[in-house]
């Protein structure tokens, strides 16, 4: 799923609590741009891990200089503190992306709840009150009609019993709801990397070097532009796509010269 981040939400400056590490693809730690054409998708991947045992929220963010807003998805775990994301390139030009990431208070809250229900605890009336207090923050952080459902599904959290408390906090939408309007005030936001974007043509395009007054190979005199439109289409046989001419300089009136470089 693909959104832009909402500017409520836009990570503040902020002391660093969780690591983000070994981004790739990055270049001399992102002296260089990494390069692709347009209509492909980017494979970033880094290291993601904090102290504790809070679940983690990454996201991979990414924009055209030109653009002030964040595009943003979310990244998956793969092994080993290791996440991966994907996003599409489709505007061609200079572009950058960044990691987000930030302990997830609900998921964190959410998996303590599964782990006790499992486990057979009774008694989860302490874990449905807190659970109904961070639906409510978010409510306050969201907008309507947003913020009425959370509200809705706080106060049930708050009356379920244990048996129900597991089934409610795994509701799609309520999930999607605090993922979207998560705290991200302790987020840590990588340093943004470079990207260039090109044409499709640019990543595998064959260009040919035409000599426009030896195009005819006549000896007697050179060719005009004119003459070279039938080499034209022979490059174009030989499976070029591009044709370019040397530069062509004007001639001046001193130290000039004539055949065989007299």
């Amino acid at each position: 799923m693909t959104a832009i981040l909402p500017n409520s939400q836009k990570p503040p400056e902020s002391p660093e609590t969780v690591v983000i590490s070994a981004v790739s693809p990055c270049l001399e730690g992102g002296r260089y741009p990494v390069k692709v054409s347009q209509g492909t998708e980017l494979v970033v991947e880094a290291d993601v891990f904090k102290d504790g045992h809070d679940e983690l929220s990454v996201m991979l963010q990414w924009r055209a200089l030109t653009s002030t807003e964040w595009m943003e998805t979310p990244m998956h775990f793969i092994e080993n503190d290791r996440w991966r994301g994907i996003f599409p390139v489709t505007v061609t030009g200079w572009l950058e992306y960044r990691i987000c990431a930030w302990g997830d208070e609900f998921r964190s809250w959410r998996e303590e709840v599964r782990k006790k229900s499992e486990a057979g605890v009774e008694d989860l009336s302490t874990e449905a009150l807190e659970g109904a207090l961070i639906v409510e923050a978010a409510s306050l952080r969201a907008g309507p009609p947003d913020a009425a459902t959370l509200k809705e599904h706080a106060q049930a959290l708050a009356a379920a019993s244990a048996q129900e408390l597991a089934t409610l906090s795994r509701h799609p939408l309520l999930e999607g709801l605090m993922h979207y309007y998560a705290s991200r005030e302790l987020a840590t936001t990588s340093p943004p990397l470079p990207l260039w974007c090109d044409r499709p043509r640019a990543t595998r395009a064959a260009w040919y070097e035409f000599f426009p007054r030896s195009a005819e190979g006549k000896a007697e005199s050179g060719s005009t532009f004119r003459n070279c439109l039938g080499r034209v289409e022979d490059a174009q046989a030989m499976g070029f796509d591009v044709i370019y001419f040397p530069p062509i300089h004007p001639i001046g009136r001193t130290k000039r010269k004539g055949r065989n470089n007299s």
